[in-house]
């Protein structure tokens, strides 16, 4: 309870404090598309293009989920959501392991670099409740930045990742995964869009879905 908190604190501190210009142009169209590039291949992962109901969680701004619908040619607006609302057209604000949306409610579901501030007990039920709204035949995909073999470029990583956030949990693949599993998906793969362009930080992706017709 106290680390979910923190980190609503520290994403408020970020949008609205001192650092608040960085915050607004890290979070703009321009600024997630420089540091998220491939977005046409988020784009295809998710099957934006196919249209249906689009859900970003942790979302900013709201202006990288707009942008992805706009190039995708959805022309239904996407449903924004974070820990907090403002500044940008956040549509509510909620936790991530209480999303407060009917099953089976969303078709395409983004979350970008908004996980590595929570716990493994929150990540876990936040999964559980992304498979509970994404629709059958949906897909969900997960973006985070990856640990590396170095211990010191990590704590690096660390710091510079920390803006908004309170403590930073680097994931690999293996625990992402482990995260994930046996929370409903009918299937669950890694998915790698690159590294950050600048600094050339890795991440890692997970894409969930809801295969049409599977029983559970």
């Amino acid at each position: 309870m106290r680390r979910r908190r923190n980190a609503r604190l520290s994403r408020e501190q970020w949008l609205w404090g001192k650092n608040r210009t960085l915050a607004r142009l890290l979070n703009s169209q321009a600024g997630m598309a420089a540091i998220t590039p491939r977005a046409d291949r988020v784009i295809d992962l998710i099957n934006l293009r196919d249209g249906g109901r689009y859900l970003d969680i942790g979302c900013g701004t709201s202006a990288f989920a707009h942008l992805l619908a706009a190039r995708a040619g959805h022309t239904e607006v996407p449903v924004c959501m974070d820990l907090v609302g403002e500044p940008g057209p956040v549509d509510l604000v909620a936790w991530p392991e209480k999303l407060p949306f009917p099953d089976n409610s969303f078709d395409h579901i983004t979350s970008l670099y908004f996980i590595r501030r929570f716990d493994d007990d929150v990540v876990h039920a936040f999964a559980e409740e992304v498979s509970r709204v994404l629709a059958p035949g949906g897909h969900a995909l997960v973006l985070e930045v990856a640990p590396v073999v170095s211990d010191r470029l990590n704590r690096l990583h660390s710091r510079l990742l920390s803006g908004g956030t309170h403590e930073v949990d680097l994931r690999g693949w293996s625990r992402m995964a482990a995260l994930f599993t046996e929370c409903g998906f009918g299937a669950i793969d890694l998915v790698n869009v690159g590294p950050f362009l600048v600094p050339p930080i890795p991440r890692v992706g997970v894409l969930l879905r809801h295969i049409p017709g599977q029983v559970d």
